[in-house]
């Protein structure tokens, strides 16, 4: 019963926010669940994608598009989408939540579908920048796991339109090849050090793709944090990374 009271809660709050439909081609559907050891919801059967909009109230003219995680086969909408939104607006950045497609045939369909999401994110929010009050150069990304890798795939984009003016990828996968191209986003990243190796090794070669093409990056590894920590603290040292990706912001002057 409490998980479905929490439920209900969570989605009468989404319906009062503005959703951005991204593809007018596609027709509408996804399915809200919980999972079986938390009360985290998260989104399946995603077929067409939008945008919820988190205005800040005091908009600073910095704007981020969130990918959540989910592995591509949902899109875990709390902890690392509106949890992250709700942040970032206490700094004055408006928040937009992205809700890729996540139906797709094969994994590499997959990859293909939403990394054209996450691009086409940047673009759209570039381009209606005005109606948030935002600045079209100060619009960035941050991706969580598998958004982290729909982020990569945005900050290295080949049409600079399509690529962020900053991004941040918190435990993220990535493309097996990196090609960093010279206009490609300054990147934030955070990893736990007790993540599973996999996630470890592609972080570092994240880090390592952007040093060698002299694209500005920062990289914090926590020693405790395990994976999939998002926005929840656990009285751990990972709870710290917005702090510190709060100073990045502040050190590009996207924030005061």
């Amino acid at each position: 019963m409490r998980a479905a009271a929490l439920l209900l809660l969570a989605i009468a709050a989404a319906a009062e926010r503005q959703v951005i439909p991204m593809r007018t081609d596609l027709p509408r559907g996804e399915e809200v669940f919980i999972g079986p050891n938390d009360t985290e919801r998260r989104i399946r059967k995603i077929t067409s994608p939008t945008m919820l909009v988190y205005p800040a109230a005091k908009p600073n003219g910095t704007g981020i598009v969130i990918v959540p995680g989910g592995g591509l086969n949902y899109v875990t909408i709390d902890k690392e989408g509106t949890a992250a939104a709700e942040w970032l607006n206490t700094l004055g950045v408006t928040a937009f939540v992205l809700k890729h497609r996540v139906t797709f045939s094969t994994f590499d369909d997959g990859l293909k579908i939403a990394g054209e999401d996450a691009t086409l994110a940047v673009r759209l929010t570039k381009r209606r920048a005005a109606e948030w009050k935002l600045d079209p150069a100060r619009i960035g990304m941050l991706g969580f796991s598998s958004g982290g890798y729909l982020t990569i795939v945005a900050a290295t984009a080949s049409n600079p339109a399509s690529r962020p003016a900053f991004a941040a990828a918190i435990y993220p996968s990535a493309p097996d090849e990196i090609r960093v191209p010279s206009g490609a986003s300054p990147l934030f990243l955070v990893l736990a050090h007790d993540d599973n190796d996999g996630m470890r090794d592609t972080t570092l070669r994240v880090y390592s793709a952007w040093h060698k093409a002299r694209i500005p990056a920062e990289l914090h590894i926590f020693w405790k944090g395990g994976h999939g920590f998002g926005m929840r603290k656990r009285g751990g040292p990972a709870d710290a990374w917005p702090d510190r990706m709060a100073d990045w912001l502040r050190s590009r002057q996207l924030i005061p």
